[in-house]
């Protein structure tokens, strides 16, 4: 006997004034599950539920026998049998009601059916019939009831759920909106009809605290000491730290669904405020279907934290949780800045500025825009470019863990002229062409703006240390000095913690991509700037027609350095010095040989020579051409500074001095 579907989910709750208090301790218990997998429409119906299609679309025919029936008028449908059925896909739309939610599930395949002749039974015909059909389910996603139900089979195109949706706003296979451009229009624009209707007709800033409260949610002030994250949306029962207005005291409370944690440390202007509150609520908003169809199969505690993200448009490449995560830093800059009224207000307040793109004036439309109407810096930025004022690409980057001084750019989506050079390194390590170029020395990284910039005096200036910096004219035109990377995200930092959605500060995980040099040709006399360096580095280039030993104590002599101190300086020994010094037999680990060469700042032009004298040579490894790029661009830094960013990049340091970790490579607490 086949087991009969069930129709109501297996972990519905029950209302928490039947609950026992062990129950009640029981549904508010932290779990962290990070091998949690999202659940999609087909897994619901088929492991929950235990809906069989072919059994669901017989019954079907069963009841309407007529619509499958292919001798005609005078025949009856006596049998059916599924011979093959192909899921294709779940369809479904977004704006549908909690407790009567449709999802359509396309099929494919062949049935065999038998007729009679009607009054000459034994008179009987089988044919085979290929369907092309849609088996629609209707879901009761409300908490108490997590019914499921077969409706019937949709046997006409124009019949399906996305045909007759008005809105347009179709969702996947885990019930999430799929948005592009025009969804997110279009549902900001909702958004406002629906809770703003006063600033619809009127450029008005709005206060995203009304949607929230016209959604039913709560606010509470948390603490989060451990990864500084500026909100939390609950959409399952939780706990979590809660700061007492009054005292100021922290304490740990139940938290029930549909609360927003905010990080007063994290929110404390009107711009962050209102991009944290329009994040959250979002989350509520658009993910919605998707949490609820996660708590029909008992993952009512997860949910997924995610620190970090990227601005890339959501496409099938991107997890569940990932899509949600961007879907919320996109659709609240749709929502704060209106489509129409905002373009004109930011052409406006150009045209009061003189009208002409400078960087000056995309630095200061990008902080009237974001003062008017309430959002951070980062969002209006975003919102400009979205009306075609691309220049403003290069404000508010940052490089190396900081924000980086203003530059004027206009490159294409993802193209860039700022980089960390951790990932730089990563780049020079895989890419021959890159590694062509920045031996070439025509380049240097300028740390401070995180850009490779032309060595010209045109465009760089050194301070009394030796770093170069950019002047404001590299900054006014990077096209002419400044290599073109391309950023491609991927691997975002997403956890599954205690049912709450977590919106950070931080990106995604990048990785960069050398894609060409603007102004490939010299656009300035860089012959004569290397003759100058040449000029400067003779006195110490003298000494490399020298043996390696010999090399290494006129080195030490040219730059004043004794033994102990050298030792000091680059974490070796005093023995491995004075060996470099006197022992003409020993194979020096390369790493030793390249502390040596930081630890007294020896250009390329000496460092080449002096380490091609040593009977250890580089061979073709990841962490040699590492330490081949730290020889020619950290070779003014500290041995220890040069060895953090190694350990940073995963690879292996010079030595064991390493700046923020002691010896044991245990890392010193601030």
């Amino acid at each position: 006997m086949k087991e009969a579907a069930i129709t109501q989910s297996p972990y519905v709750y029950v209302p928490k004034e039947a609950m026992t208090e062990q129950e009640k301790e029981d549904l508010y218990r932290t779990r962290i599950d990070e091998t949690y997998r999202a659940y999609t429409v087909i897994d619901v119906l088929t492991k929950v539920y235990r809906r069989v299609f072919a059994d669901d679309l017989l019954s079907y025919v069963g009841e309407h026998p007529e619509d499958f029936c292919r001798m005609g008028e005078g025949w009856n449908l006596s049998r059916a049998w599924i011979n093959e059925l192909k899921v294709v896909r779940p369809e479904s739309v977004f704006f549908q009601y909690t407790d009567d939610f449709k999802v359509d599930i396309v099929v494919q395949g062949r049935m065999k059916v038998e007729e009679v002749k009607r009054g000459l039974t034994v008179l009987r015909s089988r044919n085979t019939v290929a369907f092309d059909l849609r088996l629609r389910y209707i879901f009761d996603f409300r908490p108490c009831e997590m019914t499921c139900r077969f409706e019937k089979a949709v046997l006409k195109e124009e019949e399906s759920l996305k045909a007759q949706d008005v809105s347009g706003l179709a969702v996947d296979k885990y019930l999430i909106p799929v948005m592009s451009d025009r969804e997110y229009r279009a549902v900001a624009a909702w958004i406002r009809f629906n809770h703003y209707a006063d600033a619809c007709f009127e450029n008005k800033p709005i206060d995203p605290m009304r949607w929230i409260k016209n959604q039913k949610l709560k606010i509470k002030n948390g603490s989060f000491p451990e990864n500084g994250a500026m909100g939390e949306y609950f959409f399952g029962f939780g706990t979590a730290d809660l700061i007492d207005k009054e005292s100021g005291e922290i304490r740990r409370e139940n938290i029930n669904p549909g609360t927003i944690i905010l990080n007063p440390a994290m929110t404390d202007t009107r711009g962050t405020l209102n991009s944290t509150l329009a994040h959250e609520a979002t989350h509520a908003y658009l993910g919605r279907f998707f949490f609820l169809l996660q708590m029909t199969h008992g993952h009512d505690y997860c949910s997924y934290m995610c620190k970090k993200y990227s601005d890339r448009a959501a496409d099938e490449y991107h997890s569940p949780l990932e899509r949600m995560e961007i879907q919320a830093n996109i659709l609240p800059r749709y929502l704060m800045i209106p489509e129409g009224y905002g373009s004109e207000y930011a052409e406006k307040l150009l045209q009061s500025y003189g009208g002409e793109r400078s960087l000056a004036n995309m630095k200061r439309l990008v902080d009237d825009m974001a003062e008017f109407y309430g959002t951070t810096k980062t969002m209006a930025k975003s919102r400009l470019m979205d009306f075609g004022y691309n220049e403003v690409r290069g404000i508010l980057r940052t490089a190396n863990g900081k924000l980086v001084p203003a530059y004027y750019s206009t490159l294409s989506q993802n193209e860039v002229y700022c980089v960390n050079e951790t990932d730089a390194l990563q780049e020079y390590i895989r890419n021959p062409e890159f590694r062509r170029i920045i031996k070439s020395r025509r380049y240097r990284y300028v740390r401070e703006s995180g850009c490779y910039c032309l060595n010209d005096p045109r465009y760089l200036f050194f301070d009394h240390e030796g770093f170069p910096h950019l002047r404001s004219y590299a900054r006014e035109h990077m096209a002419e000095c400044c290599l073109v990377f391309k950023e491609e995200y991927d691997n975002l930092a997403v956890r599954l913690i205690n049912g709450i959605l977590q919106k950070g500060t931080g990106r995604g995980r990048k990785q960069i991509h050398y894609v060409g040099v603007n102004g490939e040709s010299p656009v300035t006399p860089e012959g004569l700037k290397l003759r100058r360096d040449l000029e400067r580095q003779m006195a110490e280039k003298a000494v490399v027609e020298k043996s390696f030993n010999e090399m290494t104590v006129s080195l030490m002599e040219k730059k004043h350095i004794s033994v102990g101190k050298l030792a000091e300086l680059t974490g070796l020994s005093d023995d491995t010095i004075k060996n470099m010094r006197n022992k003409a037999d020993i194979m020096f680990p390369i790493r030793e040989v390249v502390a040596v060469c930081i630890a007294l700042h020896l250009s390329p032009l000496v460092s080449d020579p002096y380490i091609e004298s040593c009977p250890t040579k580089f061979l073709d490894s990841v962490e040699y051409r590492a330490y081949e790029y730290a020889l020619r661009e950290w070779y003014l830094d500290p041995v220890p500074v040069v060895n953090r960013r190694l350990v940073e990049a995963g690879l292996e340091p010079l030595t064991k001095l390493v700046d923020g970790f002691d010896e044991n490579g245990v890392r010193i607490a601030n």
